[in-house]
């Protein structure tokens, strides 16, 4: 059973921090949204969405070059926050971004007029967007450094670690298309390096799935 705005608003880090008349705005304005998994949820061309919170599934977000190359900055997931669909009420946010549902999503939207608004009249809100901004350049930085600095075998072999040690599955089901999405990569690279993987009895690859034969010997690259 999904909670009332009413009770969901109260999640929001900042919310005893808000007057009273700041809460009534809030509470009249936050919406629901759901997304399907693809879809985007908010990009540069788009209406600026606002400030949400991750109610199920979870988003990425990316830059898109002009000939279509998708970079991973990062991801969030259920019961985080992402600021980055606020970007035009964040004047520091100069660079374009994209973000998609990754899985069907439902998020808390705190509209950008609200936003906006808020940030104008209250420190720790305009404080609460500057530190989650702050980390996701972190993330951001370390996406970069992943690219510039890491050999691609230990970037496929930490990617796919990190992914068995999220789900506790030695099984990741997802193309070698949206692996090299994942990875910031192109879908030739991947396919040669797992194969590569796979004749050294590291993973075995299936179609539209890679199944992990020894972790050990992945974690032993890094």
């Amino acid at each position: 059973m999904v909670e009332p705005i009413s009770q969901i608003v109260k999640k929001i880090p900042f919310w005893g921090n808000l007057s009273l008349e700041e809460k009534a705005l809030v509470s009249q304005r936050a919406m629901i949204k759901h997304f399907n998994k693809d879809q985007i949820v908010s990009s540069n061309s788009s209406a600026c969405l606002g400030i949400i919170l991750i109610l199920s599934g979870g988003i990425r977000v990316s830059l898109i070059s002009d000939e279509g190359r998708e970079v991973t900055l990062y991801r969030a997931h259920a019961n985080e926050f992402c600021v980055s669909t606020a970007s035009c009420v964040i004047h520091q946010l100069t660079f374009e971004t994209i973000v998609t549902a990754e899985e069907d999503t439902s998020v808390l939207v705190i509209p950008s007029s609200v936003c906006a608004k808020l940030m104008d009249s209250n420190i720790h809100v305009r404080s609460f967007v500057f530190e989650r901004e702050t980390e996701r350049y972190s993330q951001t930085i370390w996406a970069i450094q992943q690219m510039l600095f890491k050999r691609f075998d230990q970037r496929l072999a930490n990617y796919l670690i990190n992914s068995y040690e999220s789900s506790d599955k030695p099984e990741v089901k997802k193309t070698q298309e949206e692996i090299a999405r994942d990875v910031n990569s192109a879908r030739e690279v991947v396919a040669r390096m797992l194969k590569e993987f796979a004749a050294k009895g590291l993973v075995e690859i299936k179609r539209g799935a890679i199944v992990l034969r020894n972790i050990e010997g992945l974690k032993r690259l890094l």
